[in-house]
C-alpha cells in the first residue's frame, strides 16, 4: 500500500473514532432542579415495579414501559397509585438499543422522577432525560437522593456545561426544598419573625 492511501485509511479510520465517540452522549439542555419542578407535569416518589422492553408495532423501535408503584405524590398524579412511563431504548432478545443519557430503571430501586406530559401515545416520560431521575439510596439507615449524569452531555446557553454525579442529598430536605419552590402543601414553614434574644 502506497503512502498516499495509508494516509487516507488512517484520516478515515480516525474519523470514524470521533463519529463513534459522539455516538456515545446525548446533549440536552441542562436544567436547574427548580427548572425541572416547575417545568414537570408531575413529580413521584415511586418504587419500580416493572421493566419491559418490545419493539413498536412496526418493528423499527425498541421501547422501554416502567411501571411505577406511588409512595409520595409531590406535585400531580394526587390519588393515583401507579404510573408507567414510556421510553426509547432497551434490549429484546440478542437486540439491544441504547440511548445515553436515557435513565436506567431496575425493578426494586426507589426513586423521585419528574415526568413530562402525556405523548401522543399516552405515556409520561423523564424530563431532562436522566436529570430528571434521581435514585434513592440508604446509607447508615438514612435515604439519600442521587443523580448520576455520567452519559449526559449538558449544554447551559448554547455552551457546554459540567455534567457530573450530584452529592448525596438527604431525602427529606430534597422534597421539602422541591414543595417549597412550588409552593405546595407540605411545603418547610418558615417563621417570617423568628424570635430575638
Amino acid at each position: 500500500m502506497n503512502r498516499f492511501r495509508l494516509s487516507i485509511a488512517v484520516a478515515v479510520a480516525a474519523l470514524a473514532l470521533l463519529g463513534a465517540q459522539a455516538a456515545f452522549a446525548t446533549t440536552v439542555q441542562k436544567l436547574s432542579l427548580q427548572d425541572l419542578a416547575k417545568r414537570s407535569d408531575s413529580i413521584v416518589m415511586a418504587k419500580v415495579s416493572d421493566v419491559t422492553s418490545s419493539w413498536d408495532a412496526g418493528h423499527k423501535e425498541i421501547y422501554t414501559s416502567i411501571s411505577l408503584q406511588i409512595v409520595n405524590p409531590v406535585k400531580g398524579r394526587k390519588g393515583e397509585s401507579t404510573v408507567t412511563l414510556r421510553q426509547i431504548g432497551g434490549t429484546v432478545g440478542n437486540i439491544a438499543s441504547i440511548v445515553p443519557g436515557m435513565p436506567r430503571f431496575t425493578v426494586g430501586e426507589e426513586v423521585v422522577v419528574f415526568l413530562t406530559q402525556k405523548d401522543a401515545s399516552g405515556y409520561p416520560w423523564v424530563m431532562g432525560l436522566q436529570q430528571g431521575k434521581y435514585s434513592i439510596v440508604e446509607k447508615n439507615g438514612a435515604k439519600f437522593v442521587r443523580n448520576d449524569l455520567a452519559d449526559t452531555q449538558l449544554v447551559l446557553n448554547g455552551k457546554k456545561a459540567q455534567s457530573v454525579t450530584s452529592p448525596d442529598q438527604p431525602l427529606g430536605a430534597f422534597l421539602d426544598g422541591i414543595k417549597t419552590q412550588l409552593n405546595v402543601d407540605g411545603k418547610i414553614q418558615v417563621d417570617p419573625n423568628p424570635p430575638t434574644e
